[in-house]
């Protein structure tokens, strides 16, 4: 059986009727958030942003001894809980004067060429720097984690013999985060 042109035409605009009377339409969507993790903040015992040691005078003789050494206190305040799988970490960065190595290891160093100091915690363990470390006294089982750590900061060197007197200035950076 043989269409006519005419039939043919009509029964294709019949077969786009039926087909386009469920309109489609396209339309883009754009779905925007942003994924944060909980915060910290690292602040002096008292809450102002930065923490100062001051040695005062040292003698030669006591460096590297614990008369040459400070405690430094800092408060941790984290807004939220720690993420799965992660942990309360803390990374030290030396600020301009470096390192210099003291018993094979680097330490923060300082204006005074030869002269460096090397951070502990509390139970006078080194802490390394450049590295993610736990932070220490931050009780983080709560919904807020928040606490004080405190270090002891030493003055060291690998010869005392070669150290000139004068003054001295040392800086770092504490970064707290979730790892």
């Amino acid at each position: 059986m043989r269409m006519s042109g005419l039939r043919a035409v009509s029964l294709a605009g019949i077969l786009v009727f039926c087909r386009s009377t469920g309109v489609l339409a396209d339309i883009p969507i754009t779905i925007t958030g942003t994924i944060i993790e909980p915060a910290c903040s690292v602040t002096d015992a008292s809450g102002s942003g930065q923490t100062e040691v001051n040695f005062g005078p040292v003698s030669l003789e006591d460096v590297g001894t614990v008369k040459a050494q400070q405690s430094l206190t800092m408060r941790v305040t984290c807004d939220d809980s720690a993420p799965s799988g992660k942990s309360l970490k803390m990374f030290i960065t030396p600020g301009s004067n470096g390192t210099i190595t003291w018993s094979g290891q680097p330490v923060l160093g300082t204006s005074l060429s030869g002269l460096g100091i090397d951070l502990t915690d509390s139970s006078q363990t080194r802490i390394p720097l450049l590295t993610w470390v736990d932070v220490p006294g931050v009780d983080t089982s709560g919904p807020a984690p928040s606490g004080e750590m405190t270090l002891r900061a030493m003055l060291v060197s690998q010869d005392t013999s070669t150290l000139t007197a004068g003054n001295f200035s040392a800086t770092a950076s504490v970064v707290v985060s979730y790892i």
